[in-house]
């Protein structure tokens, strides 16, 4: 009986600390939950802005880099609607609106949270953190210190949305979006939804840290423009060279990234003219395969992109239009592949460029001629200088499945 008696008294010690599961429990409504944050440069290096929470003035520190100004979207308890409803001029009003939207400056990510958590009661949290939106300028700085911060912090999950918008990011975090009253959310929609249409990869945050970190391989970031009338357009890729954002491309060019890596489902519409030239007609991709090897000639890695696109076509812009033989298929087949063709080829010379492989032509040399690569490579530094000058040969091909009801 004393055996047992001890053996209850060490497994109740052992489960003991397992039922005080609440003991550091933090209400949701004691906590400032940020939907979204914008990051952009203040001109200048005055601290007249900051709150000073975390250093004094005409200190000896190095604060060089000048101030960044933080803009975020907290979401308000009780507001955030459920479903649709409710009219945009209702959601305008002060007791009605669902988030609010504070700026502050600092010198770094963290010196900026801080001063803005000085101003607040309740205790930040970033566990429903959607969207990071970085102005093109603070892009084109470098954007070092935001993933420092950021990856450091347990609560922001890797599946939030950064990107970079043309003008200030701040204006992304003030719009007023007709479809969705939290502009966070709408803007997390639009991405989603591109991805399930084919218009840009599933490039959330995780996946750009991950290109960061790969010796072979760049990262890119969706590049947003705000209209008018508040919507949201996204106008491209912004290509990235280590931390600092070298370059951009226009909206078709998400396309040639996604053909040449195999992305799928296609989801651009493109114009094509027609062999005689005095027509055009809409071709969408529905479907991409890519191959890619690598081989090693007069001591470079050169490459072969083999591409087939398969489609349909939506719309014909004349009656004049024939192609309803397969001979017409063949030659329409054959244009069509040789512009695709050259396209792809100056997409990638651009990307040359911008000394990034966003493709990942790096890591094909690592998993596939790593005695190459070990020798010869070895950094991403090393792999950025060679990667504009080697040789990529592109051969695509297009196949139409489909004309339409109307083919004559």
């Amino acid at each position: 009986m004393t055996g047992c008696r001890w053996s209850k008294v060490i497994l109740s010690l052992i489960f003991l600390p397992l039922l005080a599961g609440c003991w550091d429990r933090l209400e949701i409504e004691d906590r400032a939950v940020i939907l979204g944050i914008a990051v952009d440069k203040v001109e200048g290096k005055t601290e007249a802005g900051t709150t000073n929470s975390s250093h004094l003035q005409r200190t000896d520190l190095p604060l060089k880099q000048g101030l960044l100004e933080i803009t975020v979207q907290i979401a308000i308890p009780g507001r955030i609607p459920l479903g649709p409803g409710g009219s945009g001029e209702q959601s305008n009003k002060p007791s009605t609106k669902p988030i609010w939207v504070l700026s502050v400056q600092g010198h770094t990510i963290d010196d900026a949270l801080s001063n803005l958590q000085q101003q607040l009661a309740d205790q930040l949290f970033y566990g429903h953190l959607r969207v990071i939106a970085v102005s093109e300028e603070m892009a084109k700085s470098g954007i070092q210190n935001l993933n420092d911060f950021f990856r450091r912090q347990p609560q922001v999950r890797r599946t939030a949305w950064m990107v970079i918008t043309k003008g200030r990011a701040s204006d992304l975090m003030r719009t007023n979006p007709q479809l969705e009253r939290v502009p966070t959310l709408y803007l997390q929609s639009t991405m989603d939804h591109a991805v399930e249409m084919g218009k840009f990869p599933n490039d959330f945050l995780g996946m750009f840290w991950s290109s960061l970190s790969a010796r072979g391989r760049e990262g890119y970031l969706p590049y947003i423009e705000l209209k008018k009338e508040g919507n949201i357009e996204i106008a491209g890729m912004a290509v990235f060279k280590g931390d600092r954002m070298t370059g951009k491309t226009d909206a078709l060019s998400v396309g040639s990234y996604m053909v040449i890596v195999g992305i799928n489902p296609g989801g651009y519409h493109v114009m094509f003219p027609t062999p005689d030239r005095k027509s055009t007609f809409v071709f969408q991709g529905t479907h991409r395969s890519s191959k890619i090897e690598v081989a090693i000639r007069d001591g470079k890695p050169a490459f072969t992109v083999t591409v087939q696109v398969e489609g349909d076509i939506r719309e014909k812009a004349s009656e004049n239009v024939k192609i309803n033989k397969n001979t017409e298929l063949s030659k329409l087949e054959q244009e069509m592949s040789g512009k695709v063709t050259e396209g792809l080829k100056n997409f990638i010379k651009k990307t040359q460029k911008f000394d990034a492989d966003i493709f990942g032509f790096g890591e094909y040399v690592r998993a596939k001629k790593p005695g190459y690569w070990n020798r010869n490579i070895r950094t991403s530094q090393k792999w950025q200088e060679m990667y504009k000058n080697v040789d990529i040969e592109v051969k695509a091909r297009i196949r139409i499945r489909r004309i339409g009801v109307k083919a004559t």
